[in-house]
């Protein structure tokens, strides 16, 4: 399925041009361009590459509806997950906003196994890799590797995608088109784009109180870095208002891996063809609570199951950051065994199937030495959604052993340089 980082169709001294051009880009933008960086794009067939987006937008959708369908409000929601309300931004009151938005802004994890790309977890309460590295690096690498035989390359820039699923929320809610980004993750250059979308954009790094005439309120507050909560709003500079912030509070609860779990399971309503989908790139996944289920065709003990087969499973808190994440494959027993009991008891965690990762060769380049290719490398591919619609995607290589977690690999020390993933010909797979 993978093509591209360690696959370069020559080799020799030209192979090494399309990297260093991106060396340069990456610099000129601020970016880290220093150490061993990809020496050559890296590449999906333009089907692999339209259909990871496809199946990341379908699992968000059941997801969605799967939190959804657990009560008639937020709160409500969260307490029929057994979601623990210290961990989840307090709801704001604004049901139809919330329901409507949850899933405005949101990304995949998927870890490249021997049996495909499998989705690890879900991200949409604002702690989305960078779009603007994304963006640089898609555009970077389609100019530099332009004449190589992968070339064109393809790739959906996630600045242009999400000004426009802005400017449409906008126009569907019969607001300005005016917002401000606040806190970190957001660059100056990231205005230009919403700009060029109609919107009067400003960036706020910081919260400073600035009152005076000149005061100024925005239609949207786009948090960058962490969820919005009913302080966020509060702790704006006091010159500044805005009115609708995103992401909306419930937007946390279907990142919450419990969530997964009910897709996981089977809900009573999802398609043949979902569930198919559901069994190919979801790993097995279940709430650490006590009691009789299904594996792979036979009815076990689940708090069992986990304790007398370790080597298949790995064992994560539903709330990504809580607490550690144990593989059982490289746990000591006497460790696996007291991390099982303690989830069994809080059930705050899932037990989730293991996904042996499929090693991929990628070529490196320090600037100066001949390539030299990481032979160990396991992808993890996060695509990233706005309103649904496809808004680039990122490679980023965990550490060894590593993605075994499924904590994704914003939240895991990386191996290797994190790069754009871009879509070729369907001859380059």
């Amino acid at each position: 399925m993978v093509t591209g980082a360690g696959n370069p169709p020559g080799g020799g001294p030209a192979a090494m041009v399309p990297g260093e051009a991106v060396r340069v880009g990456r610099a000129a933008a601020g970016l880290p361009a220093q150490g061993p960086l990809p020496a050559r794009p890296f590449v999906l067939p333009r089907g692999r590459y339209d259909e990871l987006f496809e199946t990341a937008a379908t699992l968000l959708t059941l997801v969605r509806r799967a939190v959804l369908a657990l009560g008639p409000t937020w709160p409500e929601r969260l307490v029929a997950l057994g979601a623990d309300p210290a961990d989840h931004p307090p709801h704001s009151g604004l049901e139809t906003v919330e329901t409507e938005c949850c899933a405005l802004l949101a990304g995949a994890d998927f870890l490249v196994g021997t049996g495909g790309p499998q989705l690890l977890g879900l991200d949409t309460g604002g702690t989305l890799g960078s779009h603007r590295e994304t963006g640089v690096l898609t555009r970077a690498w389609q100019r530099a590797a332009a004449a190589l035989p992968e070339g064109p390359l393809f790739g959906h820039d996630p600045r242009t995608v999400r000004a426009a699923a802005l400017a449409d929320l906008c126009a569907r809610r019969g607001l300005p088109r005016t917002v401000t980004l606040i806190g970190p993750g957001f660059h100056p250059d990231e205005l230009r784009e919403l700009r060029a979308h109609g919107f009067i954009a400003d960036l706020l790094p910081g919260t400073g109180a600035r009152d005076g005439p000149d005061r100024r309120s925005y239609a949207l507050g786009l948090f960058g870095g962490a969820p919005a909560t009913p302080g966020g709003a509060a702790a704006l500079p006091k010159a500044y208002r805005a009115g609708l912030l995103l992401p909306q509070p419930s937007s946390a609860l279907l990142a919450d891996k419990r969530a997964l779990a009910l897709v996981s399971e089977g809900l009573p309503w999802m398609t043949r063809g979902e569930r198919e989908l559901v069994e190919r790139r979801l790993p097995w996944t279940r709430i650490t609570l006590a009691g009789r289920t299904t594996w792979h065709g036979t009815e076990r003990d689940l708090p069992g199951l986990v304790l007398e087969e370790p080597e298949r499973f790995v064992l994560k808190r539903a709330v990504a950051g809580t607490g550690p994440v144990l593989a059982g494959h490289a746990t000591e027993p006497a460790v696996w065994a007291a991390a099982v009991r303690r989830a069994f008891g809080l059930g705050d965690s899932v037990v989730q199937e293991y996904v042996r990762p499929a090693p991929h060769p990628v070529e490196l380049s320090d600037g100066a030495a001949a390539p030299r290719t990481v032979r160990a490398a396991a992808p993890v591919l996060s695509p990233l959604l706005f309103a649904g619609r496809p808004g680039g995607c990122r490679v980023s290589f965990p550490a060894p052993a590593l993605p075994a977690s499924g904590a994704g690999p914003s939240r895991l020390p990386t191996g290797l340089p994190a790069d754009a993933v871009l879509a070729g010909r369907e001859t380059s797979g």
